[in-house]
């Protein structure tokens, strides 16, 4: 169906030219003399990764992904050892007015948003409003849908067995909260609460139902409050086509090699918790120093989020608290990506090497994946 592009399901989250429309200019232009994809574009002995010499190869390097994968616009960042040694735009943010991208750019999560739910749910059992191995069936709404034994914990892991919403909804239509609770809820399980890992964004959509009925308050405003203020994410918001946002980006996707807006979708999805947030490069530098500092929540929470979930036949799945936890090379990373409404956002931390790279793009259906996975190697060559 159309939009599934929209929301790309992913049961294994990944962790981590020019345009054929004569009516847009082509925004690859300014990067043409890069040519076709740098493989091996790596850091001279003695480099660091403050050097120069290795913010050139990584700019190289970005503009020559951008020209070949056709994304108008992208935000990057490296952290390494709590330090942004990279933070800056590429490209532009809006083909119609020509608006470059900067680290105020305001782009779109996508899934990456499911971590600031996860905490907002993880600060509400803190503070005693909610146990995360309760019934769900407490915490919603009453309609004619029966829960079962499905927990919160399971919600939060996607080991519920719901299944995705997107193929039962109208996507031009407005729903209420308890209208999607209940649709959610009468959907055919995939299998038995705990017993698979199976990606399912409509956990977390009530998981934002699970914040009004426990507050009061609309999951957004829950989560500005006690997760983007504390943390300085300054101009985080929940998505909104009828607000004002100075620096929003436009997203893009293709279609028969020609550059195209996004899909129009009813306001309610845009405003879901299963990832619908606004947010800048800045932002999300604001969210990696919280994480690494395991700001706002106790410690024994921060260790719940990035603990690989048990199932029932006792096996682990690499995935926490909308974190993917897993190794690779001997080396622990921890990350998450997103997809929606023309955006794609990437978030992958190095621990053992603490190191974090931060993606954000415009443009529906990219590889970010192996765009970070490339500038960490980048960043390792100087090591």
């Amino acid at each position: 169906m159309q939009f599934d592009q929209l929301k790309r399901r992913r049961e294994l989250i990944m962790m981590l030219g020019g345009m054929a429309a004569s009516s847009v200019a082509c925004p690859f232009a300014v990067h043409a003399q890069q040519g076709e994809r740098m493989r091996h574009v790596g850091l001279r002995e003695g480099h660091t990764a403050n050097d120069p010499v290795v913010k050139m190869n990584i700019d190289r390097f970005v503009s020559g992904e951008m020209s070949r994968q056709k994304i108008p616009g992208m935000a990057i960042a490296v952290v390494k050892n709590g330090e942004a040694v990279v933070a800056k735009g590429y490209g532009l943010a809006n083909l119609e007015d020509q608006v470059p991208v900067t680290t105020h750019s305001i782009f779109q999560s996508g899934s990456v948003g499911k971590q600031f739910t996860a905490a907002a749910i993880v600060h509400l059992e803190e503070h005693g409003k909610l146990r995360l191995d309760d019934n769900i069936a407490g915490y919603l709404p009453p309609t004619k849908a029966r829960w079962g034994s499905i927990t919160v914990r399971q919600l939060l892991t996607h080991t519920s067995g719901i299944p995705e919403y997107e193929d039962e909804v109208d996507w031009r239509r407005d729903y209420s909260e308890r209208q999607l609770a209940e649709l959610v809820g009468l959907l055919r399980r995939r299998s038995t609460p705990g017993q698979k890992f199976e990606y399912s964004n409509s956990g977390y959509l009530l998981l934002g139902i699970i914040i009004r009925m426990i507050t009061g308050k609309f999951h957004a405003d829950y989560v500005r409050e006690n997760i983007f203020e504390p943390l300085g994410m300054k101009t985080a918001r929940i998505v909104s086509d009828a607000d004002i946002v100075p620096n929003r980006v436009a997203g893009y996707r293709m279609s028969k090699d020609r550059i195209l807006n996004q899909d129009w979708v009813s306001p309610t999805f845009n405003q879901t918790a299963d990832g619908c947030v606004r947010l800048s490069l800045n932002d999300l530098l604001a969210w990696e120093r919280g994480v690494r500092a395991r700001a706002l929540l106790k410690p024994e929470s921060w260790s719940q989020i990035f603990t690989p979930v048990v199932l029932k036949s006792g096996k682990t799945h690499p995935y926490g608290f909308a974190w993917e936890i897993r190794q690779e090379s001997g080396q622990t990373i921890h990350g998450h990506d997103g997809s929606f409404q023309g955006f794609e956002a990437i978030l992958t931390r190095y621990i053992e090497e603490e190191l974090t790279i931060i993606a954000l793009a415009n443009l529906a259906e990219v590889d970010l994946a192996q765009v970070t996975q490339h500038l960490a190697e980048l960043i390792r060559q100087e090591q």
